[in-house]
């Protein structure tokens, strides 16, 4: 199709892992005071081992999408219009 990968097919795997994975979810470290409680009350939540800083989440984002075999060189995550992390290997 001469291109390296279609946009759509970009969509539907990192899209859909978000969706599942994030989207609606609080996202927490691993160890914060909240984790007992937002899970006894049965809220989403995504744990990971650091902060979820929006610097986490790009390289979060980025990890997943090389495991799915997406030939990603880097990802950037908006915060706001004017507030966005990059992360690239």
């Amino acid at each position: 199709r001469n291109m390296v990968i279609d946009f759509g097919d970009i969509k539907d795997v990192v899209k859909g892992w978000i969706d599942r994975e994030l989207d609606h979810k609080m996202i927490l470290r691993h160890d914060d005071p909240l984790v007992t409680p937002m899970q006894g009350l049965g809220e989403p939540v995504y744990l990971l081992d650091s902060n979820p800083t929006v610097e986490r989440i790009a390289r979060l984002i980025f990890e997943v999408s090389r495991q799915q075999g997406l030939p990603v060189t880097r990802v950037t995550v908006w915060e706001t219009p004017t507030s966005w992390a990059t992360y690239a290997a």
